[in-house]
């Protein structure tokens, strides 16, 4: 058991530091070999939504729960505050995980009654209110924006790629902050010697719980994402700060609550859970302890090695840096899927970037997969 959780804790490590690579591309890769034990594929998921922070916010690599953070995490950076970005990440996760404990009973009961009708309703509801929350003129770019990214959606999801989000994700909202980055030219502070969350301790405990449950929304519909959930989020948090307590929040407690979905129904809403064998309802007491000893390891290290990969970076010139990735993206974009998936890559980074030119939220671009759903 011991075994099991260690090596689930080092993929997750493995995954959550890697631009690019997703705990679901991991976890697939070791089903090939064999390797699915239920244990082991838990830890590692819940690892990476502790630590996926690193390249979404200081390299600009999103995946489909942190997508929405990359933008306000990059601000922070910029002003030398890399480290407190790490450490709200951290924070809110674990707070997310002890949240998730007294709702998990209330969970269980709930999702048997999930209907799709009431998923569709949800995230129409959503898009809606995205869109005529843009200001004045830019309410038409943002329904355009919103439009053209859910045809992109749509016409990917029907291509059978093996790694659709990939490209999806990291064209929407990776390309674009890098290739802008690049552009603008400069250097990136980071900085690991400021580490103080400046946010009033009650306020972030109650964006941490306001993300917890907004989690546990998006876990009852199918493909509604962690940052789709956010976009909720987006409507009470006014800062920085604020939002990526959400946000991170949102994607640990999304990932628990989706594993008690299949617990209680048998509904696989997540990729790392897809993989899993059937388990009873009886197991949720040990999962649950499980999750707090994940989260306590993760934060006893995540800083320090937030600390030395940061150091790692400042060594490398930003530029550099930043060109190196994008062609490991581009890489690994025709690695997962050849032509196919380089053209994904390339329509949603042109999306991102239209949405930036725009002048509005990128968080329309999340219409990649409300409007499939609003569909059907």
């Amino acid at each position: 058991m011991l075994r099991e959780l260690l090596i689930g804790i080092a993929g997750g490590t493995l995954s959550g530091i890697s631009p690019g690579i997703h705990v679901n591309t991991l976890g697939t890769f070791l089903a090939g070999f064999g390797v699915r034990d239920n244990l082991l594929l838990f830890s590692m998921g819940l690892t990476h939504t502790f630590l996926d922070v690193i390249p979404s916010a200081f390299l600009g690599v999103p995946d489909e729960g942190t997508a929405l953070g990359v933008l306000p995490a990059h601000r922070l950076v910029l002003q030398g505050r890399a480290m407190e970005v790490v450490r709200i990440a951290l924070w809110a996760s674990f707070l997310a995980v002890l949240f998730v404990l007294p709702l998990a009973p209330f969970y269980m009961v709930l999702a048997p009654l999930y209907t799709p009708e009431v998923g569709r309703l949800l995230v129409g509801l959503i898009a809606v209110f995205l869109i005529l929350t843009e200001r004045g003129g830019k309410r038409l770019y943002a329904f355009f924006i919103f439009i053209i990214s859910g045809v992109l959606g749509m016409l990917t999801f029907r291509l059978g790629l093996s790694q659709p989000f990939y490209h999806l994700f990291t064209g929407l909202f990776g390309i674009p902050v890098i290739l802008l980055a690049l552009w603008n030219g400069g250097s990136l502070p980071l900085s690991s010697g400021e580490t103080e969350i400046l946010m009033d301790r009650n306020r972030f405990i109650g964006f941490s719980f306001l993300g917890t449950v907004l989690g546990m929304v998006a876990s009852f519909v199918p493909a509604f994402t962690a940052s789709q959930a956010a976009i909720i989020g987006s409507f009470f948090s006014r800062d920085e700060r604020s939002f990526l307590t959400v946000v991170f929040s949102v994607n640990t407690s999304n990932f628990l609550f989706s594993f008690l979905n299949f617990l209680s129904t048998g509904r696989q809403r997540n990729g790392i859970v897809a993989l899993m064998s059937p388990l009873p309802e009886s197991a949720l007491l040990f999962y649950l302890l499980a999750a707090i000893f994940v989260s306590v390891a993760v934060l006893l290290y995540g800083e320090s090695l937030a600390v030395l990969l940061l150091g790692l970076f400042g060594r490398v010139p930003y530029r550099f840096l930043n060109g190196a990735v994008v062609f490991f993206l581009v890489l690994l974009s025709y690695t997962f899927d050849g032509l196919l998936g380089l053209l994904v890559l390339v329509g949603a980074a042109i999306t991102g970037l239209l949405a930036v030119l725009a002048g509005v939220r990128r968080t329309n671009c999340m219409g990649v997969l409300m409007l499939p759903i609003m569909i059907g």
